[in-house]
């Protein structure tokens, strides 16, 4: 298996575990917290947020018109 296609492999595989992650969130079927020092706070919406900013991300490396510059192999 060469590098792109390693790197692809664990796109798709990351991508699978944050849409499960968005997934649970959105549900309220895991929710996350921070101790600030003076008791935990609620930091769920926060978490999606950045889920899905990672997911959008690796949306764009992985399709052809995403904002992501990918050069094809018989390009170079």
């Amino acid at each position: 298996m060469t590098a792109p296609d390693r790197f692809i492999a664990w796109c798709k595989q990351e991508q699978a575990s944050i849409e499960q992650q968005v997934e649970l969130l959105e549900a309220g079927k895991v929710r996350t917290g921070e101790d600030i020092g003076a008791g935990w706070i609620d930091t769920t919406a926060e978490s999606l947020e950045r889920a899905k900013a990672r997911l959008a991300e690796l949306n764009d490396l992985l399709t052809e018109a995403g904002k992501a510059t990918v050069v094809k192999p018989d390009a170079l």
